[in-house]
């Protein structure tokens, strides 16, 4: 479907929405196939949204003002009845140039599908989503401000990384949240505010693990995601260690960054265990994600091309005898904190190691 449809049909649109999710994202994609609908499709182009949003910040080949401003306009906007389809329309025409191929800047030039997509939705659901899209959008807004000033993005220390993941997905964990307990009475009272208590740092811990696949493709386009502390204490900067990717100070500053990414998976793994046993779509969805997350931090560890994302990859063979691992244990508590802990011993092993 060419980006200038103006009359598509909601069917139309759900159906290039679900299309275009495994292009973008291929393990978020097996998740969200796995949830019952209407959640298939109201986290699907959730997650679409967000995608669209994260680009516009990381397009640095566009004008960071335009980016800024455009950014600030999406809250007002995205939820409009009347001013939806003009906003999509401007991401359409900021992605318009020939030179921007990747899966992402087509997805923009799509948006008004995405949006026409979110707004077929039932309003509790838009609701739902309104606040984190919100708060991502402002905040991705102050990471282009960083750029447009000169400043760039490049974090000093991990609580600087804590707060810029905060606003590309620790909204996404709350917002999750929303949805789930909208949709499933059986998610409510206790199960609600057990899940709230680690929705933030649920996605948390999937970003930095995103984070180290990323750090080269990032480079590329003048960000570091990296705090510099971790390559000080190593005694070591991140363009020597791209220079010289087998330096072996390279794992040690993966081994900083996975020792406190291993905290917040440690709390996804709660808020996975919240999801109550019955609503299996749910717990498959975040527990596949988290699996894959602490096995990455494994292959991270044991490279000593440590940011490169060609051998991050987890293989489709490791990615189906995963599923299958955990999908026979999703309804167990004790059996998904086997798998977890597992997987976990294996890089906690690795941590040591390389700080001998």
């Amino acid at each position: 479907m060419q980006p200038q449809s103006l009359h598509a049909s909601t069917g139309e649109a759900i159906a290039y929405c679900r299309s275009v999710l495994p292009a973008v994202s291929r393990t978020f994609a097996m998740g969200i196939e796995l949830l019952k609908d209407p959640l298939r499709d109201e986290i699907g182009v959730a997650y679409l949204i967000c995608r669209v949003l994260d680009t516009i910040e990381d397009t640095t080949a566009l004008d960071s003002s335009q980016r800024s401003a455009l950014l600030r306009r999406w809250p007002e906007r995205f939820l409009d009845a009347a001013g939806w389809r003009a906003l999509a329309l401007e991401v359409e025409a900021m992605f318009s140039r020939g030179d921007l191929t990747g899966q992402d800047h087509d997805l923009c030039r799509h948006c008004r599908l995405v949006l026409q997509a979110f707004h077929s939705f039932r309003p509790q659901a838009r609701e739902a989503q309104r606040e984190s899209i919100v708060e991502m959008a402002l905040g991705m807004a102050q990471t282009v401000d960083r750029e447009r000033r000169g400043e760039g993005l490049k974090l000093e220390s991990m609580e600087d990384l804590q707060q810029y993941c905060y606003y590309v997905a620790g909204t996404v964990g709350k917002l999750l949240t929303n949805e789930f307990s909208l949709d499933r009475p059986a998610i409510a009272g206790a199960a609600h505010q057990r899940m709230s208590r680690y929705a933030v740092t649920f996605g948390l811990g999937l970003q930095v693990t995103n984070i180290i696949k990323g750090v080269t493709d990032d480079i590329e386009r003048g960000v570091a995601y990296v705090p510099r502390s971790l390559f000080k204490r190593a005694g070591i900067d991140l363009q020597s260690l791209l220079d010289r990717p087998d330096d072996p100070r390279g794992r040690e500053v993966v081994a900083g960054l996975v020792e406190t990414t291993l905290l917040w998976l440690d709390d996804a793994l709660e808020y996975t265990l919240a999801v109550p046993a019955s609503e299996r779509d749910i717990r498959l969805f975040c527990a596949l994600p988290l699996v894959f997350a602490v096995r990455t931090l494994g292959l991270a560890l044991k490279t000593t091309h440590v940011f490169s994302e060609s051998v991050l990859k987890i293989s489709r063979e490791e990615v189906r005898a995963i599923h299958a691992q955990v999908d026979g244990a999703i309804a167990n508590d004790a059996a998904l904190r086997a798998i977890y802990a597992r997987e976990r011993a294996e890089v906690d092993g690795l941590v040591r190691a390389s700080k001998r």
